[in-house]
């Protein structure tokens, strides 16, 4: 979808500089239809003390539709600009996570499930159209500004993000670039895996894990499986263990653990 030079765009954008848990941003940034040679104003920008870069991107966009739904009259069609892939991508999938109980069509539990909620309420109660951009990040003036106003908001947390649960959260042993865990392909196999946060999402655990590689005796990767509670509370960060997985990789769960592994002697 391209810009349209008679609507209204709102440019929204959402920052955490330590993500998930850290300091956290978001703005957004109105830019005027052609005809009312109006320059670009800053239209919000909130910090909050402890967050997610995806809640952020998210929460941003609800408010620029709140915004649209307080205080936009005498205009027939908004454009909201994002550089989120995350938001983009799952605005078309919300309605259908609602009717099936916040869960994906392979069953996965959804996460920020508050934040759609109300992406979904505020959307049904506007009465302009409302499309949805994706562009990517710092391309033009208007886009570097908004990462600015989100980065200098995450600087000022004076807000708390009730909805994000940070749960128990240890160290990797895998450094390096990127702090987001992969669904673990799941195929039946046995593992030994090293939990390095864990939290609840929908009723059960999400565990976030580093694999041992034993051809290589050592741990990499980052990977993200589920569990019920009672599997979940004995998998304590900073442990190993031998576990089974199911056999499903777009819906991974751990189904037993076989044994903890002292630790020193992998």
């Amino acid at each position: 979808m391209t810009l349209d030079p008679h609507a209204l765009k709102i440019y929204i954008d959402g920052s955490s500089f330590k993500n998930p848990g850290g300091a956290s941003g978001l703005a957004g940034r109105a830019e005027y239809p052609e005809s009312w040679n109006r320059e670009d104003e800053a239209l919000f920008a909130v910090g909050y003390e402890g967050s997610t870069n995806n809640r952020m991107e998210l929460l941003a966009c609800v408010t620029a539709m709140e915004h649209v739904r307080d205080n936009v009259i005498g205009i027939r069609r908004v454009q909201i600009v994002t550089d989120s892939r995350y938001v983009h991508e799952n605005i078309p999938r919300a309605e259908s996570w609602r009717r099936n109980d916040w869960r994906n069509q392979f069953g996965r539990p959804i996460e920020n499930t508050d934040l759609w909620q109300k992406f979904l309420s505020v959307r049904r109660k506007l009465k302009i159209r409302i499309d949805f951009v994706w562009l990517k990040g710092k391309r033009s003036p208007i886009l570097k500004a908004i990462d600015s106003d989100a980065k200098a908001a995450a600087r000022q947390p004076w807000e708390r993000d009730f909805g994000f649960k940070e749960g128990k959260v240890g160290r990797s042993k895998v450094r390096g670039p990127g702090t987001s865990a992969a669904l673990f392909p799941a195929d039946g196999q046995e593992a030994i895996i090293h939990i390095y946060r864990t939290s609840t999402i929908s009723g059960e655990d999400k565990i976030d894990f580093n694999l041992y590689e034993e051809h290589r005796h050592d741990f990499a990767g980052k990977y993200r499986a589920y569990a019920e509670v009672n599997i979940g509370a004995e998998l304590h960060r900073g442990h190993v263990y031998r576990v089974r997985f199911n056999q499903n990789p777009q819906y991974p769960r751990i189904e037993g653990i076989i044994g903890e592994i002292p630790k020193g002697s992998l």
